[in-house]
């Protein structure tokens, strides 16, 4: 599209100007606006990465641990869990706002998937862990309670003056009961399995030994003996259930912290691909700005250049019509023989105004050719007229007209029009009239005599 316009171009530029500042004020404070929100939600993504550190840290820190206090872990838990559902659904109050794009939004789903079944594992190594921790006072007293009934088993076969293999292995029932309560408790504390095996071992050695004796006919033959082995089988019994769920416990500790040993590097990974993707996305819209910046600046000079040439050539074009308007203000009309015109190359309005005043000088032309033609008229009537008025005294003369004043009135009242008649070059026309009249009068005051 052409601008021929003066005013054209100047909207023009005007708007152009217009259009680039306010769209920079705009989209700068918009961005400026985002990149604020940007900065919270790098520092909320980048704080779930150190999160999800800090809970398997203290997932382990618990295992070893006596007087664990697991608040502080359900903290992190729930902090990271919070930070995770604003980062996907948004906070307009925290002026977060929702995951701008498909890449984001799924590499945070991504992180939920991961981080449910993670939970799960935390909360149930958790609750094992604080029934394993309760439960461990529970079971020493009951390995106490069973030293005592091993105890009372030997010295009722002392009593009862058993054969030594029997005083021995009832002896070694003592120290089993102590070296079961022994290694599960380190198993329990450190999850090794060489304390488990040690464990495992003594504990089937002391109930094969117990079997053993239940069913021993000559412990059979002693009352006494037989309901103190008794006593002792029956409570082992309940007991080994008691230590067989606690060690159960033990392993669903041992599968969930294995479980969060593997999967926290993956969780860590992907919030840090989240981050990143954060990262990158409020990167570009840096690079967004600095290149609408860039790209506006060279507008900006284009307009500025175009605008310079512009008002330069309009400059021209306006001196050029001055010019002409001056020429044409100097020129005779009179003595001017050839059309007048004042012809200028430029913009719509300057073609405009030569345009009115080529009509216009066209049209005093064409007035003064026809005042000219007038004139001459007008000079010709007035030499009729005079030859009129000699033969008009000529005749008076013949007729003897007495009363030559107002007749010399009259003559010099016709001298007088045909005179303004010829001065005045628009109304000649009237005063011919004005002069017919006047001779009329004079002839119908002065008729003929014969």
């Amino acid at each position: 599209m052409i601008l021929t316009k003066i005013s054209s171009k100047i909207n023009f530029i005007g708007g152009m100007l217009s259009l680039i500042v306010i769209a920079n004020v705009v989209l700068t404070i918009y961005l400026n606006k985002k990149q604020e929100g940007d900065s919270y939600i790098i520092n909320i993504a980048g704080r779930q990465r150190m999160l999800s550190q800090k809970i398997t840290k203290e997932i382990f820190y618990s295992k070893s641990s006596e007087n664990f206090d697991f608040q502080t872990l359900n903290d992190d838990i729930e902090t990271f869990e919070k930070n995770l559902y604003i980062l996907i659904n948004g906070n307009k109050k925290l002026n977060v706002y929702k995951p701008p794009n498909k890449e984001i939004k799924d590499k945070l789903n991504q992180v939920l998937n991961i981080w449910l079944p993670f939970k799960k594992k935390i909360k149930e190594v958790e609750e094992c862990s604080t029934d394993i921790k309760k439960d461990k006072e529970i079971m020493m007293n009951s390995f106490d309670e069973i030293l005592k009934i091993s105890d009372r088993v030997v010295k009722a076969m002392v009593k009862e003056n058993l054969p030594g293999h029997y005083i021995d292995l009832s002896g070694r029932q003592r120290m089993l009961s102590q070296r079961m309560g022994l290694y599960l408790v380190r198993y329990l504390d450190t999850s090794s399995q060489s304390y488990y095996y040690t464990y495992y071992e003594s504990m089937r050695m002391y109930d094969r030994t117990l079997q053993s004796f239940t069913k021993d006919p000559l412990v059979e033959q002693k009352p006494d003996l037989k309901k103190i082995v008794s006593q002792n089988y029956e409570y082992w019994k309940n007991f080994k259930n008691y230590i067989k769920n606690l060690i159960e416990k033990e392993n669903r500790i041992q599968k969930g912290i294995e479980y969060i040993h593997k999967n926290n590097v993956k969780l860590l990974k992907t919030m840090d691909e989240a981050v990143w993707l954060y990262t990158e996305y409020s990167e570009s819209k840096s690079n967004f700005i600095k290149n609408f910046l860039y790209i506006s600046g060279v507008l900006a000079l284009l307009i500025i250049f175009y605008t310079y040439f512009t008002a330069k050539a309009m400059e021209r074009h306006v001196k050029n019509f001055v010019d002409r308007a001056k020429e044409l203000s100097n020129i005779d009309p009179i003595k001017q023989r050839t059309p007048l015109r004042v012809d200028v190359c430029g913009e719509d309005e300057l073609k405009e105004a030569s345009t009115h005043i080529n009509k216009f000088a066209d049209k005093v032309r064409n007035a003064l050719d026809y005042s000219n033609e007038a004139l001459k008229r007008a000079e010709l009537a007035a030499k009729e007229l005079q030859i009129i008025a000699d033969d008009a005294e000529s005749a008076l003369n013949e007729l003897g007209v007495k009363d030559r004043k107002n007749f010399g009135k009259n003559i010099d009242a016709t001298e007088d029009i045909a005179i303004e008649s010829a001065e005045s070059l628009i109304h000649v026309s009237k005063m011919i009239q004005r002069l017919k009249d006047n001779l009329s009068k004079i002839i119908e005051a002065y008729p003929n005599e014969e």
